[in-house]
Order: structure tokens, then C-alpha cells, then sequence
């Protein structure tokens, strides 16, 4: 009984000094995560590159709206003389724009002005010989358009895009032909104020928090325009001498003016 007596005591006395042998770990600091950057909010910015087409568009049309021989003389004189070709250009300007992101989705809208110097040239080659030259070409470029869009990253947006295209579009003549003189004047009706499309999509990346630099694509289409040029007298009125009331031809260049435009862009976003 004494021995258990004294084994308690000796356990009780112990029993402070193994407590004051225990290590408690103090808690693990909470981790800080770093701010996801936001795409949310207005961004203004230029860009500069390239506006071209490989497809050298329609040729010149001759269109007689009279019959008979001096119709089949006419179509005859020119055959299949016809050659057509699109002038590229740099093309430069700046943007405005606003995003909302949603998730990782990425809306939003923007509006561009461009100046550029693109042209599509067709003509014609009579048997005479002469040539005749019509020209519809472009000096800038609005558009007006939607984007939507996906985080690939948190600073790297892939998105599409289309709206709106505006562009003054200058109408020309010219031609060699003796045919045409004062006597028998060339008359050029002109209506090339085009509206029409643009359509693509693009790559954005944030370098930094405010600062975006991106790639884009778009085709740009501004339709056939209502331009046109009327010859009369001579053989453009199927008389070969005077002119007839009410006869002419018309040279028109029916294909639409688009073209393509590869551009890179640099983006200061207020977010």
C-alpha cells in the first residue's frame, strides 16, 4: 500500500514538469492571394498594319442599251480585253472601346477610325486602240462594331468581332479613246458613300495591369457602290457618228469593294 502511495505521489509530481515539456506549433500565417487582374472598364489606343486583297476583283462591265449591229460592233471591238487589279496599303489609326467581363467571358464594344489609300482599278482594251480605266478608291476607314470574347489566361482574350463599316469611297475615269472629246463627253455619275460591314477576331494580351497589346483581323466589305460612267456619240450610241436620244453605253464596275486588314494594337485600359 505504502509502494502505490508513493508511485501516485511520484506521478502527480511529474506530471507539471512533462506538461511543460509539450511544443504547441503556432497556426500557418493565412495565404494572400494576388488580385485577378479585370478586363472590366474603358481602354483607348491605336493601331497600324496592313490593308490588301489577293482577289484583283471583277472586271468592267459595257453595258449598250441599244440592240442590233452597233451593239454587236461594240461588244465585238473589245472582246475579252479586260484586266482588273486592288492596290494595297498601310492602314493606321485609333480606338475607343469599352469590356465587361463576365466570369471568364469577355463582352463589349468599340468604335475606330483608320486612314488607308486602297484601290480597285478595272479596265477595258478596245481594238481601236484605246483603253478605258474606271477606279473606286478609299482614304479612311470608320467602323463601328461588337466583340465578345474568352479568358484563355487571365490576361490573354481570344474574341470575334463584326459591325459596322463606313468609308467615302472617290470614283474615277479615264480613257485614251479619240471617241471620247468634247463633242461626246464622258459623264460620271458618282454614289460611293458606303456603308457596309467588317467581321474578324483577334488575340489581346495585358502586359501589365493597364497595358494590352493585340493582333486583329478583319474583312471589310463597303458593297458595289452606284457608280458609274456613260458614254454616248460615236460608236457608244450604235450610230458610229451623231448621237441619238435617249442612246448610250455605260461602263460599270459591279464588284463589291472589300478587302482584308491586319492590324496590331496597343490598348491603355482605365480598370
Amino acid at each position: 500500500m505504502k509502494r502505490l502511495a508513493l508511485l501516485l505521489a511520484s506521478a502527480a509530481l511529474a506530471t507539471p514538469a512533462l506538461a511543460a515539456d509539450v511544443v504547441y506549433e503556432e497556426p500557418a500565417a493565412p495565404m494572400v492571394m494576388a488580385p485577378v487582374t479585370s478586363w472590366t472598364g474603358l481602354y483607348l489606343g491605336v493601331q497600324g498594319g496592313g490593308a490588301f486583297n489577293p482577289d484583283d476583283g471583277d472586271n468592267l462591265s459595257i453595258v449598250p442599251n441599244f440592240t442590233g449591229a452597233g451593239a454587236t460592233f461594240l461588244t465585238n471591238a473589245f472582246g475579252n480585253s479586260f484586266s482588273s487589279e486592288f492596290e494595297s496599303s498601310f492602314i493606321g489609326g485609333a480606338h475607343i472601346g469599352y469590356d465587361y467581363q463576365i466570369d471568364r467571358f469577355v463582352v463589349g464594344a468599340l468604335v475606330d477610325i483608320n486612314a488607308l489609300d486602297v484601290s480597285q482599278r478595272a479596265s477595258a482594251f478596245s481594238n481601236t486602240p484605246a483603253f478605258y480605266t474606271a477606279e473606286r478608291s478609299l482614304d479612311y476607314l470608320v467602323t463601328g462594331r461588337l466583340r465578345a470574347g474568352y479568358l484563355v489566361t487571365d490576361m490573354a482574350l481570344a474574341y470575334v468581332t463584326g459591325g459596322f463599316a463606313y468609308g467615302e469611297v472617290d470614283y474615277g475615269f479615264a480613257t485614251n479613246s479619240p471617241a471620247v472629246n468634247a463633242a461626246f463627253p464622258a459623264f460620271l455619275s458618282s454614289d460611293e458613300d458606303d456603308w457596309g460591314y467588317s467581321v474578324g477576331g483577334g488575340m489581346e494580351v495585358k502586359v501589365t495591369n493597364n497595358i494590352s497589346f493585340g493582333a486583329e483581323y478583319l474583312y471589310t466589305n463597303l458593297g458595289d457602290g452606284g457608280s458609274f460612267t456613260r458614254l454616248s456619240g460615236g460608236p457608244f450610241d450604235g450610230s458610229g457618228t451623231a448621237v441619238v436620244p435617249g442612246q448610250f453605253t455605260d461602263f460599270r464596275s459591279n464588284g463589291d469593294f472589300d478587302f482584308h486588314t491586319i492590324t496590331a494594337k496597343l490598348s491603355y485600359r482605365f480598370n
